[in-house]
């Protein structure tokens, strides 16, 4: 090879050498700036308050209840304002439970679907939520604003209808029993038929019955019974009824959603529950009341907690209603407390109360000085 051809080839090799950096480089700076943008979403503190972001009501009647809570828990030590929330259809319509989440505690914002036959078939919404978190306590303090997106979505048979929109327990007593009924019409196709009901929650018995059958149309009994064994608390949840009737182009049956809501009342009521001490500054103590009220009298008969500066007071006498002082003596450092308090009691019904107590000791900020006057 002549020594100009040697030249020339070096200075191509160099040439590709210097593209190939030079678009490296340029793929790097991209990834840099995507990264950038894509962790301002993923370091959103509102949407990480969100256990979810996304709900398919699935295939709903008409006149079903059709709700979904989006909950959220404020896991900051400043209280959280829920400032608004908007949809971006009126076929979805949203609420929010509270407007203020103080440390703790867990709120929802709730998308009801419109199945009153003013919609139709495939329907969604963005829900618009705006959250404020004040970075500290003073008055007119510096306050963050974030902006969380919630999809919704659903399909609304216009040949289906409920009566009433869903199971609605209401309130029952633990250890208690309940029966509702609600009636399912088709008119459409000869031949359509419920063939399965699917649950999910084991303490849920649910059936269906034909009642009528007259070619084109056909009438369902349904039951659902609420067992004696169901835990305490809020019951939202659905039946699912497996239809003869398969989703288009897919060999998969078309299902229909029963929205079951209700709320299993415990044996005790405790208030406040989670237990809030505030901000203390280091070496000061506080002292806060636990009420506890029951339907029967009851008697405490220990409390405990894993942390040592915790000091409680309660009577010894039996009564329906019981009041537990607590008190709380701060270290000398600054942090933040998470703890829970166990207090047990001589009732069968509810052997042990466990009460998340929650403070923060740091420095408080003075108040601002006094205007010299003249």
């Amino acid at each position: 090879m002549l020594p100009s051809e040697v030249f020339f080839s070096f200075l191509a090799m160099r040439n590709r050498s210097l593209f190939s950096l030079f678009l490296c480089f340029v793929v790097f700076a991209g990834a840099i700036i995507a990264s950038k943008s894509w962790g301002i979403a993923r370091e959103s503190w509102g949407t990480a308050l969100f256990s979810t972001q996304r709900h398919d009501f699935g295939s709903v009647a008409l006149g079903a209840d059709a709700e979904f809570r989006f909950e959220l828990t404020n896991s900051h030590n400043q209280a959280i304002q829920l400032q608004s929330v908007r949809s971006s259809c009126n076929c979805v319509s949203a609420r929010l439970s509270t407007t203020v989440l103080r440390p703790g505690e867990t709120g929802a914002v709730i998308a009801k679907l419109n199945t009153t036959g003013q919609h139709l078939r495939n329907k969604s919404a963005v829900l618009t939520v705006q959250l404020t978190l004040p970075t500290d306590n003073s008055p007119g303090g510096v306050r963050r604003v974030d902006t969380v997106q919630l999809f919704v979505s659903g399909f609304i048979r216009p040949d289906v209808m409920l009566t009433p929109g869903s199971i609605e327990f209401g309130a029952v007593g633990k250890g208690t029993t309940a029966e509702r009924t609600l009636l399912l019409e088709y008119t459409g196709r000869p031949g359509w038929a419920l063939t399965r009901v699917e649950r999910t929650l084991p303490f849920i018995y649910a059936r269906a019955e034909e009642i009528r059958r007259d070619r084109g149309s056909v009438a369902y009994r349904i039951t659902a019974v609420l067992r004696d064994d169901a835990p305490a608390g809020y019951i939202r949840d659905a039946l699912r009824f497996t239809t003869n009737e398969m989703q288009p182009g897919r060999p998969v049956p078309i299902e229909i959603v029963l929205p079951i809501q209700g709320v299993v009342t415990a044996a005790m009521q405790v208030k406040p529950s989670p237990l809030s001490m505030g901000i203390l500054a280091p070496g000061e103590s506080v002292m806060k009341n636990i009420v506890i009220r029951s339907e029967v009298p009851f008697r405490i008969t220990r409390i405990v907690s894993s942390d040592a500066r915790f000091r409680f007071s309660f009577s010894e006498r039996s009564g329906s209603v019981q009041m537990v002082s607590v008190m709380y003596s701060a270290g000398s450092r600054f942090q933040d407390v998470a703890d829970e308090i166990r207090i047990s009691t001589d009732d069968p019904r509810q052997r042990e109360i466990a009460v998340q107590v929650f403070a923060r000791v740091c420095e408080r900020s003075l108040p601002p000085p006094d205007k010299p006057t003249r």
